[in-house]
C-alpha cells in the first residue's frame, strides 16, 4: 500500500502535546503510528490493522524506525479489540468511499471502504476508550463533515477543531481534519491549508511548514 498525503497530514497535524497513550486504528503501512512517536518521544502506541497485507507493510515499516520499542502493532478487528486502559489520543485516517465504486483491488478496497471500519466503529470504541480528556482525530472528505460531527454528538464527542483542506487554491476543500473531545469548547478552532500552489508539486509554504519534518525535499 502507498503512503498517501491523508495519513500524512493527519500524522502531522494531530496535537501530541501531553499525550502518553495512543492508538492508530487502521495501521496500513503504519506512517501515522511513526509520525506521532517521532513527534512525542513520550509516547506509547498501539496500532492496529484487519489487512493481512497492509499488517506485513506495517510490521515492516514499524520494525525499521527509530521509534519501534514504542509501537505494539496488532493484526485486529476493532470490534474485537479490548486495551486494558484507556487512551488520551485516538487516530484514524478511515476508509470513506462509502458510495462509491469499489476498486477492483480487494486489499485496497478493504482499506478504502467501509466495509470491515465504519466511522460508527470509530466512534463507538473511542466513547469507550477514551480518557476524560483524551482525543479523537481523523481525516475525512470534506463533503462528509457534517453527518460525521453529527453522528460523534450521539456518542459524547463534540467537535473542537477543524481544518478544512485545500488541493489548490482555486479548488474546493476536498478533505477535513477533525478533532473530537468529551469537553465541548464555547468556540471551535477553526483552520485550513491549502497543499499545492499552480503547478504539481509546488507545495505551499503551510503546508511545507506543517509537514517538513517528515520530507526530505523540504529540508
Amino acid at each position: 500500500m502507498k503512503i498517501g498525503t491523508d495519513g500524512i497530514l493527519i500524522g502531522a497535524w494531530v496535537n501530541v502535546s501531553k499525550k502518553f497513550r495512543a492508538l492508530d486504528i487502521g495501521s496500513g503501512t503504519g506512517i501515522i503510528s511513526i509520525m506521532l512517536c517521532q513527534r512525542n518521544l513520550n509516547l506509547e502506541l498501539d496500532s492496529i490493522e484487519l489487512s493481512p497485507n497492509a499488517i506485513i507493510d506495517a510490521k515492516i515499516n514499524i520494525e525499521n524506525c527509530n521509534w519501534s520499542n514504542r509501537i505494539k502493532l496488532f493484526r485486529q478487528d476493532l470490534k474485537d479489540f479490548h486495551p486494558n486502559s484507556n487512551y488520551d489520543l485516538i487516530v484514524s485516517n478511515p476508509p470513506y468511499f462509502k458510495k462509491s465504486l469499489e476498486p477492483s483491488n480487494s486489499e485496497r478496497s478493504k482499506a478504502r471502504h467501509q466495509n470491515d471500519l465504519k466511522l460508527e466503529d470509530i466512534l463507538k470504541f473511542s466513547k469507550q476508550h477514551l480518557s476524560k480528556d483524551g482525543s479523537l482525530n481523523i481525516i475525512i472528505p470534506f463533503d462528509q463533515k457534517i453527518e460525521a460531527i453529527e453522528f460523534a454528538k450521539k456518542y459524547g464527542l463534540n467537535s473542537v477543531r477543524e481544518c478544512d483542506v485545500y488541493p489548490k487554491p482555486n479548488k474546493a476543500p476536498h478533505r477535513i481534519l477533525l478533532e473530537f473531545s468529551r469537553i465541548k469548547n464555547k468556540q471551535i478552532i477553526n483552520e485550513s491549508l491549502v497543499i499545492e500552489m499552480a503547478g504539481r508539486h509546488n507545495y505551499s509554504d503551510d503546508y511545507k511548514k506543517l509537514t517538513r519534518e517528515f520530507y526530505t525535499i523540504f529540508e
